[in-house]
């Protein structure tokens, strides 16, 4: 079977059955994926990958709607993006910035250059995660996507669940159904309303589900999702 033809039947199966593992996508394991990034952020111009935003608009106005500048606010995921220098800038303190590079990590840091003292770091795959504190706000543009396997998804909302205060909120971004196939080389899960309703574990309720374009640094688009996800309950 062609490369595209097999991932078209593989993104329709998963369609179909929100539960299923997709298998046979191009993934990575975990002893890997540092690895992965870590390159990539070595090698590349952050501004020019295809992902980066000059102004991370979106997940900047949810964090405002749903955040106090007082609130703990953790960015799951961060790479190199600017998120943390408008929060910083808008007078947000209380941030903690997770990746698994050290070198995106250490981009950002630099880049803050006074203000580089404000944040948390924490370097760690998103499912080895475990806080010493609770957050408020939990914001993630495009780590969930990358989790291929139904027991990745799993472990990934129980870390969520665990880190945050009762009533906290996630937001969370993917490509959406209809939308690209992969992200720096690897496959993701397209998501769409109904698909991230088959994901959530009880104790956590979908408040609003958001579709909108992303323009790349190469005048190219992709097609997003934002959802904004509440944990109503510990059990």
């Amino acid at each position: 079977m062609a490369g595209n033809e097999q991932t078209t039947k593989l993104y329709t199966e998963l369609a179909q059955n929100p539960n299923k593992d997709f298998d046979g996508g191009k993934g990575l394991a975990n002893e890997f994926r540092q690895t992965h990034w870590d390159t990539l952020f070595r090698t590349k111009d952050y501004t020019h990958v295809l992902w980066h935003q000059e102004s991370p608009i979106i997940s900047f106005n949810l964090i405002q709607e749903y955040a106090s500048k007082e609130d703990f606010i953790i960015d799951v995921g961060c790479g190199a993006s600017f998120l943390v220098d408008n929060l910083i800038e808008s007078l947000y303190k209380n941030l903690t910035l997770l990746d698994i590079s050290q070198t995106s990590l250490e981009l950002v840091k630099k880049r803050l250059q006074e203000n580089g003292s404000v944040p948390t770091y924490i370097c760690s795959d998103i499912l080895n995660f475990k806080s010493s504190k609770k957050f408020n706000l939990w914001h993630d543009r495009a780590v969930f996507h990358f989790l291929l396997q139904k027991k990745e998804r799993d472990k990934y909302f129980e870390i969520l669940k665990d880190s945050l205060h009762l009533g906290g909120v996630a937001i969370i971004s993917t490509f959406r159904v209809g939308g690209q196939t992969q992200c720096a080389g690897l496959d993701i899960v397209q998501y769409d309303e109904d698909k991230m309703k088959a994901e959530l574990p009880q104790g956590m309720e979908l408040l609003s589900y958001d579709e909108f374009v992303h323009h790349t640094p190469k005048q190219t688009q992709q097609e997003y999702c934002a959802f904004v996800i509440r944990k109503t309950s510990e059990s």
